[in-house]
């Protein structure tokens, strides 16, 4: 009998069935193989010849084993077919001819059995020719036409003979005729190839085929059309033979449509299976009864430390667990390759793979070198085989010891622990506290009651509804644990806070049977923040009103430079308005003069003319301090609107700069400095100019005021060059003292000076620093030293971006 073919994945296939072709030697002139036969798999006769039948006293049964215990065979005919399979001749026990014949078997391809029964004296009679199978002519001599037909429409199977060069029918039985629907004379004569085969290509495939036999075939499958144009799946035996004088090829056909659609449902079936066990996080093997593998998926190669291709279908029991003794997942000696009696592998203790196979249900657990615990389970089924499945318990097994430390590491803590613990039973309802517990609150061993009533009736009313929330939330699995506050009523009346901490924990059926925590007196450290808070409150305040001056002061600074700004125009303003005064007074004079002299009639002409003289005189320098009196009147004007309204226009710097400059020219002159500006005359910023005026006036007043010593005389320069397409560099420089080097990062701190007793506010650098980053969204940067001078840098962008409402 042939094994299933298997497929990679564990999935049988039947096989194709194999036949058993039986040779006869008859009497006539050493003619071979005068009879012919055929047999599947299972010993059934598929076709006989009438040589065969006649030669054996006919045909009596349609199997080969009734066959062979109707025929005297020497040493019996019980076990006659299987030595025949195994490869053992078998004599007939009587003969025509002298000796006993015999027959001889050979190994055919794919299972098939080659017998060929010799004389009696060992020698094998020779074939007709070269071609591996006798022809009929051979066989049947002057009859064979006769003979032939009478044998091709005795055989009950579809048969064919066709010319080997071309494919031409030239002679078919009446099976084969009812096998593709046609008449059998419209079958001869036409080429099988063209009109039969669903693709012609597949009969160059059976030739060669049938020449890589040494010209026979068996199992040869194709597919093949009927002239309706209906297709079938046929399984072909053939064998090259002369026939009529022509090379020809005899073709048995059997329609196997209906095995490939079960094998295709099946193929489909398995496919499914095949992709539920995968998809499943255990381990599964099945059994059959005996001992073979017919399922299994991919994780339990994975557990077991197999390689996926070495489990196949059918594949041993006892070689599984040898490979898994051997294997590195569990260690040598983890499973003994010894076998009991009844075929299942001994086991060592805590084995993978049980000893042997039980009639009920049962579980063991197991562990892998690398630590995995692997929980086994064995279930028989009513064919007598069994399932194995094994399960990775590794993260239950963990959790399971750290719940068991957990309930030691509990119980060491009451002992312990300075702390209130309870527990509550969610099972039973029944509520503990320890007695430190109830000491935090007053009360002695003797005055403790363990009941949910009494803890209710502990807990302030406005707490009670949180207490409740979070013991629901910890057993509906909301959270595993929990921490927060809780007041409690002491006995002498006062409240104590406390922190509550709970955690659930779970029973062995993963549901939660009890909520332990404990309770630590927070009371002090609750004042303490309060108190805190209350301060920080207080602070916060503080810094609020703190912010407020500053911003009163900073105000009061701009004011303050307003006024010194007003005082200096005003003093430029009183010299061009005092001689423009004193010019009109000396034309107002000298015109009344006049008037009287020519009312007179004395006016003289010298008179006139000197008075014309003078006239223009006054009137010339009158026009120019009036004009430099609305100069500075517009500067003061400009300047002053500027730092109090602090809007935004377009204006060219460098005008702004000579503007702002000229506005502080008193103080100027009156330290007795020079000014150098440096900045080209048509760079135009869009921007605030009030606070740009600011910032120049603060470090104008700031070198007045600390960068010179009494009676030092220097020079402040201002230079502004644009920096690529976007932005503005102004520079202001002083080669007084300098700053030291420890004081750079406080000097645009708030109300830090180095001259608090000679009227230094500590705002002026402050204010620059404030306008630079916050109104003109730049940045300034400090550069000095002792002894070279101060010089500030600011960096802003030509273009003001546009500032939103608070």
């Amino acid at each position: 009998m042939n094994s299933p073919r298997m497929e990679s994945g564990g999935a049988p296939k039947p096989s194709h069935p194999a036949g058993v072709i039986l040779g006869n030697e008859g009497e006539c002139s050493r003619m071979a193989a005068a009879g012919l036969a055929r047999f599947d798999a299972d010993g059934r006769l598929i076709w006989a010849n009438a040589a065969f039948r006649a030669s054996l006293g006919g045909c009596p049964a349609d199997s080969l084993d009734a066959l062979l215990a109707r025929v005297a065979v020497c040493g019996g005919g019980a076990g006659a077919a299987e030595r025949l399979r195994a490869g053992q001749p078998v004599a007939f026990a009587s003969s025509a001819g002298d000796g006993h014949p015999t027959l001889i078997p050979a190994e055919g391809e794919g299972g098939e059995l080659v017998l060929t029964l010799t004389d009696g004296s060992g020698a094998l009679a020779d074939p007709p020719d070269d071609t591996g199978f006798f022809g009929l002519e051979g066989l049947l001599g002057d009859r064979a036409g006769e003979a032939e037909r009478a044998i091709m429409q005795a055989i009950a199977v579809p048969l064919v003979v066709t010319r080997l060069s071309d494919g031409l029918v030239m002679a078919v039985n009446q099976p084969a005729g009812l096998l593709f629907g046609v008449p059998l004379d419209d079958v001869v004569g036409r080429s099988f190839a063209r009109a039969f085969y669903t693709e012609p290509a597949e009969r160059n495939r059976l030739l060669a085929a049938l020449r890589d036999g040494a010209g026979g075939v068996d199992g040869f499958e194709t597919r093949l059309c009927r002239p309706d144009g209906s297709d079938l799946w046929a399984m072909v035996s053939a064998r090259r033979f002369r026939f009529r004088g022509e090379d020809a090829m005899l073709a048995c056909i059997s329609d196997i449509s209906a095995r490939k659609r079960t094998e295709q449902a099946l193929e489909a079936q398995w496919d499914q299976t095949r992709a539920v066990l995968n998809g499943l996080g255990q381990g599964v093997m099945a059994f059959d009864r005996a001992l073979r593998l017919v399922a299994w998926n991919g994780r339990a190669a994975e557990l077991l430390g197999l390689e996926p291709e070495f489990l196949r279908y059918h594949t041993p029991y006892a070689a599984i667990a040898v490979r898994v003794g051997e294997g590195l997942a569990f260690g040598p000696g983890a499973v003994c390759p010894d076998t009991s009696s009844n075929g299942n592998p001994s086991t060592a203790p805590g084995s993978p793979l049980p000893a042997r196979t039980a009639p009920d249900e049962r579980s063991w657990e197991c562990t892998r070198s690398d630590g995995q615990v692997l929980e086994c389970l064995i279930r028989p089924l009513p064919d007598g085989g069994f399932v194995l499945t094994h399960t990775d318990v590794t993260e239950r097994r963990n959790a399971e010891r750290e719940i068991f430390a957990s309930r030691e590491l509990f119980e060491l803590a009451i002992r312990a622990a300075r702390e209130g613990i309870w527990q509550w039973d969610l099972r039973t309802g029944e509520l503990w506290l320890s007695p430190y517990w109830w000491g935090m609150l007053g009360y002695g061993e003797d005055e403790m009651v363990n009941t949910a009533a009494r803890w209710t009736e502990l807990i302030l009313p406005e707490d009670r509804e949180l207490s409740a929330r979070k013991a629901r939330d910890l057993i509906n699995g909301a959270m595993g644990e929990c921490q927060f506050i809780l007041r409690f009523r002491h006995k002498r009346g006062t409240v104590v806070h406390m922190l509550s901490r709970a955690i659930r924990v779970l029973g062995p059926d993963g549901e939660p049977f009890r909520i332990v925590g404990s309770h630590t007196d927070v009371s002090d450290r609750v004042h303490a923040e309060e108190r805190a808070h209350a301060a920080r409150e207080e602070a916060e305040r503080a810094l609020r009103d703190l912010k407020e001056a500053q911003a009163h002061l900073i105000q009061s600074e701009k004011m303050a430079a307003l006024g010194s700004l007003v005082a200096g125009v005003a003093h430029e303003i009183n010299t061009p308005i005092g001689i423009a005064l004193t010019g009109a007074s000396l034309v107002a004079e000298r015109t009344r003069l006049i008037r009287r002299d020519f009312e007179a009639g004395t006016l003289r002409k010298p008179d006139f003319a000197d008075f014309l003289d003078m006239a223009g005189e006054a009137a010339q320098l009158m026009l120019l301090n009036i004009d430099r009196a609305a100069q500075l009147i517009q500067s003061f004007k400009q300047i002053a609107v500027d730092q109090a309204s602090e809007e935004r226009r377009v204006f060219d710097l460098r005008d702004y700069i000579d503007e702002v400059l000229r506005s502080l020219g008193v103080r100027i002159k009156r330290a007795a400095h020079g000014v150098e500006v440096d900045c080209p005359a048509d760079l135009l910023i869009d921007g605030y100019p009030g606070a740009l005026s600011q910032v120049l006036t603060n470090l104008v007043m700031n070198s007045i005021i600390h960068g010179y010593a009494p009676g030092q005389h220097g020079t402040l320069c201002v230079a502004a060059r644009r920096v690529g397409a976007d932005e503005v560099e102004l520079v202001y420089a002083d080669d007084g003292r300098g700053i030291p080097l420890e004081l750079h990062d406080k000097v645009f701190e708030p109300f830090f000076t180095t001259s608090r007793g000679t009227g230094g506010s500590g705002l002026g650098l402050n204010i620059v620093y404030n306008i630079a980053t916050r109104r003109l969204r730049g940045r300034i940067a400090l550069d000095s030293a002792p002894g070279r001078g101060t010089t500030f840098t600011l960096r802003f962008p030509r273009v003001a971006p546009v500032v939103q409402p608070a």
